[in-house]
């Protein structure tokens, strides 16, 4: 990740990396960073999401050294262009790109002094445990892992390779399970599960995901969790699923893959959410949601297309 941060990034490395679909305006030699469209600057790579005329002239104001767009722009072979134009599929995709291969600094590699980690957790190639991170007894990390300041992972939790857990998450504490007696007073269930998360996951500052009962909670590959954000026990998150800021998901709900949870919403416990399925902002999940549909609303409903 992260080839250069400062030094100029020749045109033809950017050019071959991106392989847009056309290119018009004037060639730059180099780039030095990235920026937004409005304040890029002759020596700054920049992308435009716009289309049709807003684009053009989105395009025309920047002074951008090159700007990524999309192809389908009306007559762009005709405008007279400034700044080199690079045309692609999907704009802010290949800029992400850009970022990651070329602007992005590297993972952090090593342990903290202060980080906490306890005498039987192995720790794998390529792996960063921050200040005041605690490991428990039992936790598995996977190459490539970084565990961020003051992250917290309870005993046996699993951690697949290049998973990145930010500042302060709380990965594998206990749940609320209580029944009440006879008297009305909480009979408390032990917790004994854990926490199973693959490969390629992030996690959000100050999230909470609880272990599980008996078995396990799971976080499937490649999926993305925002800050604040609390999954219950035995809740399963399936593959690639995107989860925003502030949302809840229940215990032993389950969200299937590439799925898509807005901020603040709400998954009951033991719902279902099938794949590819939108939550909107807000909304409150009590009834199991079928594959591919948009569900908005307290509680929700489907929404019109």
């Amino acid at each position: 990740m992260g080839e250069s941060s400062s030094s100029a990034i020749p045109y033809d490395s950017l050019k071959d990396f991106i392989n847009p679909i056309r290119i018009f305006g004037h060639p730059v030699r180099s780039v030095t960073s990235p920026a937004a469209l409005d304040t890029a600057q002759s020596n700054h790579i920049t992308f435009c999401t716009q289309t049709g005329e807003k684009a053009l002239a989105a395009i025309a104001r920047s002074r951008g050294g090159i700007v990524l767009c999309r192809d389908d722009l009306p007559n762009l072979e005709k405008k007279e262009i400034l700044n080199c134009i690079f045309t692609v599929p999907n704009p802010r995709l290949s800029f992400m790109k850009c970022l990651q291969k070329f602007f992005a600094p590297e993972r952090p590699v090593g342990i903290h002094p202060t980080a906490i980690i306890e005498k039987d957790v192995p720790v794998p190639d390529g792996v960063y445990i921050g200040p005041m991170a605690h490991l428990c007894s039992g936790v598995r990390l996977g190459e490539g892992a970084v565990i961020e300041d003051r992250v917290y992972i309870a005993p046996n939790t699993r951690i697949g390779k290049n998973v990145y857990i930010q500042v302060g998450a709380v990965i594998g504490c206990e749940g609320q399970g209580f029944e009440r007696t006879a008297t009305g007073e909480f009979e408390k269930f032990p917790q004994l599960g854990n926490v199973v998360i693959e490969d390629d996951v992030e996690i959000g500052a100050n999230t909470t995901i609880i272990r599980g009962t008996l078995s396990a909670t799971k976080i499937g590959r490649g999926s993305k969790i925002g800050h604040h954000v609390n999954i219950g026990h035995n809740a399963e998150i399936g593959r690639h699923v995107f989860i925003s800021a502030g949302a809840i998901v229940c215990g032993s709900a389950q969200v299937g893959d590439c799925s898509w949870l807005a901020p603040k919403c709400c998954i009951r416990n033991k719902v279902f959410v099938g794949r590819n399925v939108t939550v909107g902002l807000g909304s409150v999940v009590v009834t199991d949601v079928p594959d591919g549909l948009t569900v908005v609303g307290v509680p929700s409903r489907v929404a019109k297309k």
